[in-house]
């Protein structure tokens, strides 16, 4: 039985197939894949419920429910905004009430390490962090803002292009990986790791605009 996660504590001895991404960012049941290695960088169009790996058992996989829920609201909270921001678009009002969404920083950075986790092992170098290390911080109550960086950005285009599309990347440094790239609902976040507490990862505040001046939503990580 293969999981990252058997250094943490004591596995169940039944093993699961752990999702690459998270199942619940996608409502189609098919999707279409594409420079997957575990594919040979086919393009294929499967069911989500085939994109897994078994690489957890299955009460270490269960535990990691809440942090694809976190990731899932993300992906909800950014097509709610994109929406209010399109409703409002025909609207003359200069000044609109601001809609806010949060986020659990905590969450969404250990939903980042797991999904690195289970695809790390196809990227072309080695990982800077060990995995037993951050397999450790996804399970653990520490604090994963010092050792997660998490930063992101959103092109300003007139029309927010948010779709319900992941890609993923590896980010490397000094001939190893490093941390990745997420490319979520149109949103671009480089995530970082470290073996130790070097970071100090403040919120983050992305702003959805009507126009270039008037706020309509933001979505916040904290």
């Amino acid at each position: 039985m293969k999981c990252w996660a058997k250094d943490v504590s004591p596995c169940c001895g039944t093993q699961s197939g752990e999702h690459y991404i998270s199942q619940g960012l996608f409502e189609d049941k098919m999707i279409k894949v594409t420079n997957a290695p575990f594919f040979r960088d086919a393009e294929k169009t499967v069911s989500k419920k085939a994109l897994t790996r078994n690489c957890l058992c299955k009460k270490h996989n269960e535990l990691l429910s809440p942090y694809d829920s976190e990731a899932i609201s993300f992906g909800h909270a950014l097509i709610y905004c994109r929406d209010l921001v399109n409703s409002r678009t025909t609207l003359s009002a200069k000044k609109f009430a601001i809609h806010k969404k949060i986020i659990c920083y905590e969450k969404l950075s250990r939903w980042a390490i797991k999904t690195y986790l289970g695809v790390a092992d196809f990227f072309r170098y080695e990982s800077n962090c060990e995995t037993e290390f951050l397999a450790n911080l996804v399970y653990s109550k520490t604090p994963s803002r010092n050792y997660v960086k998490i930063d992101f950005l959103m092109s300003q285009d007139d029309e927010l292009q948010i779709t319900q599309t992941v890609a993923i990347a590896p980010i490397e440094k000094n001939e190893k990986s490093v941390g990745m790239m997420i490319e979520m609902y149109g949103i671009q976040l480089t995530v970082i790791f470290a073996d130790e507490p070097i970071f100090d990862q403040k919120q983050l505040r992305l702003n959805f605009m009507q126009g270039r001046k008037v706020k309509s939503c933001e979505l916040v990580i904290k």
